[in-house]
C-alpha cells in the first residue's frame, strides 16, 4: 500500500511539473509548444483503440524479450560466475562484445533475421541479455566461499549447491539490475519499432504511434506516456517478482511490509 502511494504521489508530481512546463512554454513563446496532460488525455481517448494495440503489441514485444533474456542469460551468466574454468575461457569475450550496442549490428541482424518480428525481439533481447549474463556472472563470483565449502562438506551435489546457494545468493542483484535495465529496454523498444518499420518491417507499437502522429503533438505524447506506463508496469513486476522470490530479503527490513 504505501508503495503504491508513492506511485501516485510521484505520477502527481510528474502531471504538476508537465502543466507548469506547458504553461510556462506558452508565456514565453506565445504559442503552445508542449501540450497541456488534459489536452493530452482528451486526444488520447478519441485515439484509445489505437493506443491500446500499440501498447499492447509493444508490451507483448517487451515481454517475449525479457523472458529470452532471462533464460538464456541467468543459467550462462551463473555457470560462467560460478565455474573458474569457464569464466577464465569466456569472460574476455562477454567484456569484448557487451559495450557494443545491438542497434550498430541492424544491417548484419537484417540478413540474418529479415526485417519481420523477430530481428525486432532480437534488437531488445540482445540489450537485456547482456544486463542480466553480466548481473549474473558478477554476483555468482561474489558469493563467499565459505558457503560453498559449507555445504560441500554436508555431502550436497552440484545441483543442490546451485538450487541451494548460488540461485539465492544472486536472484536479489540480478533481477535488481533487470529493474535498473528496463529503461534500457524500452529505448530499443522504441529504435526498433521506428527505425525498422523504414525498410519494411511491420509497424506496430507504440514507437510507430509516435512516429506516425509526429505533427499532432498531443497524441506523440499520449504515445510517450504509454512508453513511460509500460516501462513502469514492467519495472513494478520485476520488483513483485523479486519480493516474491527473495521473500527472505524482505523480512524484518526497511523494505518489507
Amino acid at each position: 500500500m504505501k508503495r503504491t502511494v508513492q506511485y501516485i504521489l510521484a505520477a502527481l508530481a510528474v502531471l504538476l511539473l508537465w502543466e507548469g512546463a506547458s504553461l510556462i512554454l506558452l508565456a514565453t513563446r506565445g504559442r503552445m509548444i508542449l501540450p497541456t496532460p488534459v489536452a493530452t488525455l482528451g486526444e488520447a481517448r478519441q485515439y484509445f483503440g489505437e493506443l491500446a494495440s500499440a501498447f499492447g503489441a509493444s508490451a507483448l514485444r517487451f515481454l517475449l524479450s525479457l523472458l529470452i533474456s532471462f533464460a538464456i542469460g541467468l543459467p550462462l551468466g551463473l555457470l560462467i560466475g560460478f565455474e573458474r574454468n569457464l569464466y577464465q575461457a569466456l569472460s574476455p569475450l562477454i567484456y569484448l562484445t557487451y559495450p557494443i550496442p545491438p542497434v550498430a549490428l541492424l544491417v548484419f541482424l537484417y540478413l540474418a533475421f529479415g526485417v519481420g518480428e523477430a530481428v525486432k525481439v532480437v534488437v531488445i533481447t540482445a540489450a537485456l541479455f547482456f544486463q542480466v549474463l553480466v548481473a549474473a556472472q558478477g554476483a555468482a563470483r561474489g558469493i563467499p566461499r565459505t558457503y560453498v565449502t559449507a555445504v560441500r562438506s554436508a555431502g550436497a551435489s552440484r545441483w543442490q549447491l546451485y538450487r541451494h546457494v548460488v540461485v539465492p545468493a544472486t536472484l536479489p542483484e540480478v533481477l535488481t539490475s533487470a529493474r535498473v535495465s528496463v529503461g534500457l529496454g524500452i529505448t530499443m523498444l522504441y529504435i526498433v519499432e521506428t527505425k525498422l518499420g523504414l525498410v519494411g518491417g511491420p509497424r506496430t507499437g507504440l514507437g510507430r504511434f509516435i512516429e506516425y502522429y509526429t505533427f499532432r503533438a498531443e497524441l506523440s505524447l499520449a504515445g510517450v506516456v504509454g512508453l513511460s506506463l509500460l516501462g513502469l508496469m514492467f519495472y513494478a513486476l520485476l520488483e513483485l517478482l523479486e519480493r516474491w522470490l527473495c521473500r527472505w530479503k524482505h523480512v524484518g527490513g526497511p523494505g518489507g511490509a
